[in-house]
């Protein structure tokens, strides 16, 4: 897959600016063969009362690195407007980077699945999910 990385740069750039992207300083790595690989760093108010980052948390980033994984497939031309989520939890995560795999499963004409995993050093399972979405066109994103 060739994706222009001028188009990744100017998206990042954006979305690392405000709201969710600059709350989880998510960053974007590398893609490979379909694979897009993403760095995270939670800030301590993602923390639960156990001391690991809240479930909730993770299930955020999930979702926003599958969508970028989307956006970036599709030449920033349409995202998924989320009809499923599935995030299934293998073990807690303390304040630490972490690093976020998306690949898309499948991309129809208007449905869309792609898989994401989050991983802690020495490439831990952390969590995994199955996000589903209605492709919807970028035009008009900027209203």
């Amino acid at each position: 897959m060739s994706i222009e990385r001028a188009l990744i740069d100017a998206v990042m750039k954006v979305y690392q600016s405000k709201g969710v992207g600059k709350f989880f300083s998510i960053k974007f790595l590398v893609e490979t063969d379909g694979e897009f690989v993403f760095e995270v760093r939670f800030p301590s108010d993602c923390l639960n009362p156990n001391g690991n980052v809240q479930g909730g948390m993770i299930t955020s980033v999930l979702d926003d690195c599958t969508a970028l994984c989307v956006l970036f497939s599709t030449q920033g031309k349409r995202f998924p407007n989320t009809t499923d989520f599935h995030t299934t939890f293998h073990r807690p995560l303390s304040l630490e980077p972490a690093t976020i795999k998306a690949s898309i499963l499948k991309m129809g004409r208007n449905i869309v699945s792609v898989e994401g995993k989050i991983f802690k050093e020495k490439n831990t399972l952390v969590a995994s999910c199955l996000h589903t979405g209605f492709l919807l066109d970028t035009h008009g994103m900027n209203k």
